[in-house]
């Protein structure tokens, strides 16, 4: 007879063992300098696993938000957390070091969106072509700070412009709605953004 939840475990153990790459290793390093290699090794894999389920998730469903995001992150650990050879202190460090690493990702996007927005809005010219052109310029400005790394930049650009291609009229209806306090938006965004990477970059060499 065939078990019902042998596909479910099947899936969840195939989305287990997933090999990190060099880049989710490094981040789990610099944030678990103290670790043990198994310990690293074991977390950037379930940060890597987690992460994979969670944007295919968000893919999927085409809602490109931060809370679409969290949400998806929270689903994706609880199904994988169901393979009981997971240790429940790697899945909390992993899922932890995703959430800190999206927060990082989503500052970027609202720095480049904001400012591309105010632009936009100040021009006058609420169009399609306008914004992804100020979406260029922000992400130049953006690339002035030497302390946002450029894949981080890369893919905040990426997810932009897949909003943009997905649903342009909620662009549109930010740019409309928020009006005059648009600008604000974006310089509240960008400091917040500059404040991040340069209090982290500190943190970083004082270590």
């Amino acid at each position: 007879m065939t078990d019902p939840n042998l596909n479910e475990v099947t899936e969840v153990t195939e989305v287990t063992i997933v090999e990190a790459t060099p880049e989710t290793t490094a981040i789990v390093k610099k944030e678990m300098p103290d670790a043990t290699p198994e310990a690293i090794a074991e977390t950037a894999a379930l940060f890597e696993a987690i992460k994979k389920r969670a944007a295919a998730e968000v893919q999927a469903a085409g809602d490109l938000t931060r809370e679409a995001y969290l949400k998806a992150l929270q689903k994706a650990s609880g199904a994988i957390e169901q393979n009981k050879s997971i240790a429940k202190e790697r899945m909390t460090e992993a899922v932890n070091l995703l959430k800190k690493e999206s927060e990082k990702n989503w500052l970027v996007v609202d720095a480049i969106k904001t400012r591309a927005q105010a632009q936009v809005q100040d021009a006058g010219e609420v169009s399609r072509e306008a914004y992804l052109k100020a979406v260029r310029q922000a992400r130049e400005a953006v690339e002035q700070n030497k302390l946002v790394e450029r894949d981080r930049i890369d893919q905040a650009v990426e997810h932009i412009h897949k909003e943009t291609e997905k649903n342009w009229h909620v662009v549109v209806g930010e740019i409309e709605s928020i009006g005059a306090r648009l600008k604000e938006t974006a310089k509240s965004a960008w400091n917040s953004l500059t404040a991040f990477f340069d209090k982290s970059d500190r943190g970083d060499s004082e270590k």
